[in-house]
């Protein structure tokens, strides 16, 4: 699986929690080259910060699932912003589910093990 976050503290907490859960986990601090680096790579999800600079994480996942080279990887937001926003946002995107931020590491585990879950079905 591919973490894509623009904060190394919050990218570095995000993959040690997916690691210590089993995870094999593949991080990059931002969006551009990302598209190009999944298409070589084929993780199976990518969990993208939807704020970053340059290339937003709404822009990556649109660009993911056009590509007809990315277009099977599931795609999971993961953002700070309140939650009836990022699932508005979520729509335009073709991911398969959002999880906002939060310091609750079992809380976060549990929704993407269900978002995870609904992505391998």
């Amino acid at each position: 699986m591919l973490v894509v976050d623009d904060d190394p503290i919050v990218l570095e907490v995000t993959r040690e929690r997916l690691e210590g859960a089993g995870y094999i986990v593949h991080v990059r601090e931002e969006a551009l080259g990302t598209s190009q680096w999944s298409a070589e790579f084929q993780p199976d999800i990518v969990l993208l910060d939807v704020n970053m600079p340059a290339l937003t994480g709404l822009d990556l996942a649109q660009l993911l699932k056009k590509r007809r080279a990315t277009k099977d990887i599931a795609v999971i937001l993961y953002s700070s912003i309140e939650s009836n926003e990022l699932q508005a946002k979520l729509r335009a995107t073709g991911a398969v589910g959002a999880i906002q931020k939060s310091s609750d590491a079992r809380r976060f585990l549990a929704e993407f093990e269900r978002l995870a879950a609904r992505a391998r079905a």
